[in-house]
């Protein structure tokens, strides 16, 4: 990868303090046009805005993505604003949904299921990018073996000792706690943050 792309990506998870999505102004006129990244490659103007605030990739940039069984990702930004950016998974036909990021990529799917931000809140999106759990957590982690960590009312807080990939490396502290499987039903009932941690001690 080209080192100014390396300083793109690690500035960029570097100066996140919290999980973050692009911001769009639905209220202008004129669309807001991004860039796009994949690895080892930059494609100028690729995306916009449509009427409706949503992400669209164009036609053109669509067909030159690397599509993994149907599925492709790629990382959204504004050339003045390179630490302003979103991972999106992209189907065809289907408009592109913003996921989390990790490992400075897209939130892998585990389990099938994938975290996707909507409105401020975490949910979870399957392959065909529909959102099979709603988005109403403030906090969550990716499903191993049918059950993924969630909560309410609790912050992220980023790794303030890591030299790379802070912003990756932090987690969730206060608020609720609890366990979901893989059809949003609580298998556990929600606790607070302390009583919560107190298992792990």
């Amino acid at each position: 990868m080209p080192d100014f792309l390396k300083i793109i990506v690690l500035s960029a998870l570097l100066a996140l303090s919290s999980k973050s999505v692009m911001a769009i102004d639905q209220g202008t006129a004129t669309p807001a046009v991004f860039d796009c990244w994949e690895p080892e490659r930059i494609f100028r103007q690729c995306a916009a805005t449509g009427p409706d605030g949503r992400m669209r990739l164009k036609r053109a940039y669509l067909a030159r993505l690397r599509y993994d069984r149907g599925l492709a990702s790629v990382m959204l930004f504004v050339e003045t604003d390179k630490q302003n950016f979103q991972w999106y998974y992209v189907r065809r036909g289907v408009i592109p949904v913003p996921v989390e990021s990790m490992d400075s990529g897209p939130d892998r799917f585990e389990d099938g299921l994938a975290r996707a931000r909507v409105g401020g809140k975490i949910g979870y999106i399957d392959r065909k990018l529909n959102l099979v759990i709603p988005a109403i957590y403030d906090g969550a982690y990716p499903f191993r073996d049918g059950v993924a960590i969630v909560c309410t009312a609790c912050t992220y807080v980023p790794d303030t000792t890591a030299t790379e990939g802070a912003h990756e490396r932090g987690g969730y502290a206060g608020g609720q706690w609890g366990h979901i499987d893989r059809r949003g039903r609580a298998v556990s009932p929600f606790r607070s943050y302390e009583e919560y941690q107190l298992d792990f001690k």
